[in-house]
Order: C-alpha cells, then structure tokens, then sequence
C-alpha cells in the first residue's frame, strides 16, 4: 500500500530515455484511491495546430493538481459549406471513418437507412462521373463523383441508378454481355449538380445490411474523414475504454510464439479504479487498448480517431487519423493486435508503433515503452477522443517489484517442423511447398507444420500451415504435389482452407502433377475435387424473373441468361442467392425459350431451360 508521506514521486527525464518514479511501500491504512488523490474531472483540453509535427511533445504533468494537459489535435483543414449530405434527412452513422474492419480500415461513413434499401442518394456536390462499377463484391454497385475541387466523393452499395446513368450503365452491359462492369465514362459526358437524385441507396456488394457508403476523397487520392467536411451528424455519446492490454517487449517471444507476453484488465477492474498497482517484473512494456465509440445509440459500435497515452506525465504515444492511403490499408495488421483478435475474437489496437509499421498517424517517445527497473512506480493516463470531441480516460499505476511474476510466455502450439522465416524463403513439407515473398512478412517468425487427419471428403490430410495468428501482408504461393491417381479429377481439383466447422474455396491450377494457389491466410488447409454442379431453383418467371441459386463448395463464377439464345441482363447477389432481372420490352408478346446457365468457379456448369409466354406489358 501506498503511503501519503513517501506519496508516488514522478520524474521525467530529460533525456526521455526512462519515464519512471520511485516510491516507498509500508503497511498503513489509507488506499491507493486515498493517496492519488486524482480529481482530474475537468478532463483535458484540446488545442488546434496545423499538424503533427508542428509542435514539439508536450512535457506537462497531466496529473498535477491545478492543471491540464493540453493535447494538440490536428487543425481541420477543409472546408465546412462544399458538401452537403448524401441524403436529405438527417445521417445516422452505423460504421465510422478508419474504424478496425478485419483486415483494412474502414474507407468512410456508413449512413443507416433504417433497415431499407430505396433511399434517394443526392449528389454531395456538383461535378461529373469519373467512374461507376457493378460487383458483387466490394462496394456493389458504386459511382465515383469528381467536383471542380479535385475531390472525389463515393457512393457504395446502391440498388440502383437513376436517369442517364442507368441508361449509360445498361448499355454497357448489354454491349459486353456482362452483369459486372467498371466503367470510366468521358470526361464530362455524365454531369451531375449538388443535391440531384443519381440513385438510390442498397444492399450490394460486400454489404452487411442495407446502408449508404460514403467517402470523400482528396486530389492525391486519399480518403479523408467526411466529418472533416462539415457534414452535421448527432453524436450524444462518449468512447468507452473497455479494456487496456500490457504487453513485455520480447522481440524474441514475438518471432518465436507469434506474439508478445501479455494481460489484458477491463475498465472495472482494480488496476483502472485506482485501488491496486499494477505490479510487474522488470522490463520494458508497452499497452494496447479495446475500445468503442458510439453515436445515438449502442445498437451501432464505431470507432475512434484520436487517443493519447501519457507516462509520468510525457506523453508516450499520440494516434491521430484524419486521411489514408488505400495501399496502406492492410497495414491495419501492424496497428492492431492480431494474436488476441485471434484468441479472443476481440479487437485491440496497439499503443505503440512498431517499426515494421509504415502509417503516418502515430507520434511516440522511446518506442512507445517504459522501461520500468525495481522500485520504479509509473503513472500512466489515456485519452480517447470521437471526432465530436466527447472523451473517456483511464489512470493505472505501474510498479517495478522483482517478486513479481512475470508476463506468461504464450501456449506453444502444436508442431513438427518450424523454420524461421523473414520473407524470401521457401519450405518443403511432404507433398507441400511454401513460398514465401519478403512482402508478405511483417516480421520474423518461425513457421511451423505439422499434419493431421483427413476431414471428410477431403483427398488430402490436414495440413497445418502455420496459425492465424501471424498475419500475411502479400500473398504466399502454395503448391502440391498430386498423385497419379487424382491427376483424373484434372480441373475439378482446388484447395480448401477451413475454419472451425467452416470450409473456404481457395481454388489452384493444376499444371502437370502439381496443384498451385495462393493465399494471404495461414491455418488448415487441404486438397480436395469439386465436381457438384450448381442448383437452380425458379421462384417466379415471366417479364420479371426470380432464382435460387446455390453451389456446394467452389461458388458461383458465371451467370448467362437467354431468350431463343439473345443474351439478357441477370443480376446475380451472392448474399441471398438470387439471380433475377426483367426482360426488356423490345422482346415482344409470344413464346419463347428462356435459359439460365450457372457455372461454379471449376467450371461445373447447370443449365435451366423453359419455354415461356409473354404478355403485352
């Protein structure tokens, strides 16, 4: 316990090689709560400058009584009247700018349509459609505004567009006979003035509900934070630190177990109430945070863009983000923590930067460490912000004590061979081989293998590449080697990956005896065949119509619909399974014969075929 006397004396060091103070212990009956005597309830003030390395790090106390600690947020540099609001009601927000999606930052502002698909989308400016694409993956269906201000603004996951830009999207599909497009219409030839009506809001594409995608992007390309903008959006309720990770800098446990030593304490625990120090083996440690932010309800978790973690008082760590580049994106596996995501299917990000990690939107002190010696007591404070300037914050004491145990080295897993890799290798393992690119490793690790029993309908044992804990950046090129008696399934044969009771299509080609693919995953894989073709099922047919559409395994690659064998637009969503359309009017009144032919992605082909009356419409 804490004495009042001898009470935690913080020091900085000029240096800033060491953040640490000294404290004396003995028996007594005041708490930690007592003698912190922490009352920092006007919380912090923040001060606009033009940037992060404007102003040097601040080096005021956060804690002493009678100050603030002033952070500095990035000046906003855009203007607040260019834009309006993609739609005409007030926005409701279900996914923030740079929130932590699986493995990329989330690009702008999901705006809720309440549950329904239909909404008219309004142009946020005047300008031209530079691009407009149908997928069924990604953004769905998408139009790319440019304005005269060299910015871009994006609408994802529409169901469908309006006037000359539905007549211009459907020419072109006829023309190609595809239901996908991108498409980069002339400069100009599709003009659009602020506030028109160019379609209307869906659920296309990789949509995990009907919503609008929006984003703004600058001159260079760069997809900037929509609120930055001056678009109004209601924002009642603060962030909330959920959880705070401690972690032991060994590189050497890094590379060999996948991840640091570590503990993580939630927001109610002892160590953030203030009544009980974090003791911890000498050493040098850092922190990582799980938090949430939400709006106007918690039904919408979101997430934050600015977070500060001060030490004695020095500010270690600051994470700002107001703009990113896509090619970037997947550097999100260096921001976050993917061993615990792996473990605990929960998101923290680290409040350190590693020097593995490229992004820009980090300034740090001594590698985002304290290096904490026997007897040593360290103060730290965290702040998070939402772009409305609502705060939460969070204080523990970290104390130096060789008594105590340290951080548990992690649970080895399971292994024949491992082999340490840093990119630019390539591993042989029975009929396997592994080829790693120098691009696809964030960091050495050392890579293991071993194999298990067959899954059911599998040809091939288990093959346990690695764990997904250790995440890839690039693709790493996998191959097996085929025995002659499946060299007769020829292209039906692929490899699957899986994950608990689920099996994923990875595909391959077979060039002579050997399977090839590719992967950005690591985990269990196998070798199999799929030789299932696709089932159609009709549900309505006529002028419009309605089909089921499912495979078994390797999924649906083509889509090719008929009337006495002229090729007619079929929308196909992969999320319900459906392939339906309309047959245009200039086929006219009289029997027909319609056909619609699916095939999988090994080329397994089913073929619905009917004859069909059609009616003046």
């Amino acid at each position: 316990m804490f004495t009042k006397k001898k009470y935690l004396h913080y020091i900085f060091l000029a240096s800033a090689v060491s953040l640490v103070a000294s404290c004396t212990q003995k028996k007594n009956t005041t708490t930690a709560a007592d003698e912190l005597e922490v009352k920092d309830t006007s919380e912090i003030v923040f001060k606009k400058v033009d940037g992060h390395t404007a102003q040097p790090i601040p080096t005021k106390m956060s804690m002493k009584k009678g100050t603030q600690y002033v952070f500095n947020r990035n000046k906003n540099p855009y203007n607040q009247s260019y834009f309006q609001n993609p739609f005409d009601s007030a926005i409701l927000v279900s996914g923030t700018f740079c929130e932590l999606r699986g493995n990329h930052f989330h690009a702008g502002l999901d705006i809720r349509t309440g549950g329904q698909e239909g909404w008219k989308v309004l142009a946020a400016a005047d300008g031209y459609v530079e691009r407009v694409k149908v997928s069924t993956a990604g953004y769905g269906k998408v139009v790319y505004i440019r304005h005269p201000n060299g910015y871009t603004t994006v609408y994802g996951h529409l169901q469908q567009f309006n006037g000359s830009l539905a007549d211009f999207v459907k020419e072109a599909q006829y023309e190609k006979r595809t239901f996908e497009v991108d498409l980069y219409p002339p400069k100009g030839a599709l003009k659009i003035v602020q506030g028109q009506n160019f379609a209307l809001s869906g659920n296309t594409g990789g949509s995990g509900g009907p919503h609008l995608h929006f984003e703004i992007r600058n001159p260079r390309g760069q997809s900037t934070n929509p609120l930055l903008h001056g678009l109004k959006v209601k924002d009642i309720l603060k962030p909330e630190i959920k959880h705070v990770s401690v972690y032991l800098r060994d590189k050497e446990s890094l590379y060999t177990s996948g991840a640091y030593p570590y503990t993580t304490f939630s927001r109610w625990s002892n160590y953030l109430k203030n009544n009980q120090a974090l003791k911890l083996a000498p050493g040098n440690y850092s922190f990582g945070l799980h938090t949430d932010d939400y709006f106007t309800d918690r039904k919408n978790v979101l997430g934050i863009n600015y977070c500060w973690l001060t030490a004695n008082g020095a500010l270690l760590y600051e994470y700002q983000i107001e703009k990113f580049n896509f090619d970037q994106g997947r550097y999100i596996n260096t921001h976050t923590d993917p061993y615990i995501k792996w473990k605990e299917n929960t998101t923290y990000f680290r409040l350190f930067k590693e020097s593995y990690n490229p992004l820009p939107y980090y300034r740090q002190r001594q590698n985002g460490e304290i290096h904490l010696k026997h007897g040593d007591s360290v103060q730290m404070k965290l702040y998070i912000q939402d772009y409305a300037g609502l705060t939460d914050s969070a204080m523990w004491i970290v104390v130096g004590d060789t008594a105590s145990v340290q951080l548990p080295a992690l649970k080895k897993m399971a292994y024949t061979e491992e082999h340490r890799v840093s990119g630019g290798e390539t591993l042989r393992f029975h009929e396997w081989t592994i080829s790693v690119p120098k691009k696809a490793v964030y960091h050495p690790f050392d890579f293991k293998l071993y194999t298990k029993p067959n899954k059911p309908n599998m040809l091939s044992k288990t093959l346990q590449m690695h764990y997904g804990y250790t995440p890839l950046h690039t693709y790493i090129n996998v191959s097996y080697e085929v025995p002659a008696k499946w060299l007769s399934y020829g292209e039906k044969l692929c490899a699957v990956s899986f994950d608990g009771k689920k099996t994923y299509y990875e595909g391959g080609s077979l060039k002579g005896n050997i399977l090839h693919f590719k992967t950005r995953s690591l985990g269990e894989y196998a070798i199999t065949y799929d030789h299932q073709i696709p089932k159609i099922t009709a549900t309505k047919l006529g002028r419009q119509f309605h089909f089921k559409v499912t495979d078994d395994l390797s999924g649906i690659n083509q889509i090719t619909c008929s009337i006495n064998d002229k090729w007619i637009l079929a929308e196909y969503e992969p999320k319900t399974n459906t392939v339906s359309g309309e047959i245009p009017a200039w086929i006219k009144s009289g029997t027909y014969d319609f056909q619609l032919s699916v095939t999988d992605h090994r080329n397994n082909k089913a073929t619905y075929l009917k004859s069909i009356a059609l009616y003046p419409q």
